[in-house]
């Protein structure tokens, strides 16, 4: 079983906060596997391989996480999901998990008639038509994730500029708007990234109250 939990939208800050006690709740077996659903207001966020010289405006407040990757930026209309499953219950490791995750945004896609592939390494994330729908950085606490991914629905791709998005230029981003030239609805992305989400695990997801536990 793998619970739910819609958070829209959440504070980053605070987010984060839950993120890392969830956690621990999991590892300590007090949680099912969860999935967290949110939308930020504009953050940018800075993974563990983030160099300054990749920041084009120094104005601009960084997060730090403990995340893979690099920078990169979360706003409106961008589908986020945190992940807080226990690896090692699963018999998992964390390239599993990426590639079961990249798979669901691959089928999502394809869907809105979107071909798109999963990519590995310093490329992590989905692609499409050469640019970057669907950024992934987990981190592993314990025997539990964290972090996740942001898939570019609606986004404001020009919220990019002021970063080298994972230490790409800022074109390379790219949104599910942009790409098939349609006005998108969140919830209906969202709907149809669970229901594969639900096949590549074999599982039932069940939706919770979202609490803001800190």
């Amino acid at each position: 079983m793998i619970e739910i939990m819609k958070c829209i939208p959440t504070e980053y800050n605070e987010c984060l906060a839950m993120q890392r006690k969830l956690n621990e709740m999991r590892n300590e077996a007090r949680i099912p596997d969860t999935i967290l659903v949110t939308e930020h207001d504009d953050t940018y966020t800075a993974g563990i391989h983030f160099r300054m010289e990749n920041l084009n405006d120094y104005s601009v407040p960084i997060i730090r996480v403990e995340r893979g990757g690099a920078l990169t930026y979360h706003g409106k209309g961008q589908l986020i999901l945190y992940f807080i499953f226990n690896l090692n219950e699963r018999g998992m490791n964390v390239k599993d998990l990426i590639l079961k995750i990249q798979d669901a945004v691959v089928q999502t896609l394809a869907e809105f008639g979107l071909k798109s592939e999963g990519r590995l390494f310093k490329e992590t994330g989905v692609w499409t038509n050469g640019r970057k729908i669907c950024s992934i950085g987990l981190a592993l606490k314990g025997f539990s994730t964290f972090h996740g991914i942001a898939l570019n629905v609606t986004t404001d791709l020009s919220k990019f500029a002021k970063i080298n998005p994972c230490d790409f230029d800022a074109s390379v981003m790219t949104s599910l708007e942009r790409e098939i030239g349609t006005k998108i609805d969140l919830e209906n992305v969202l709907s149809k990234f669970l229901s594969h989400l639900k096949d590549e695990f074999g599982e039932e997801l069940y939706e919770r109250h979202c609490e803001m536990i800190i």
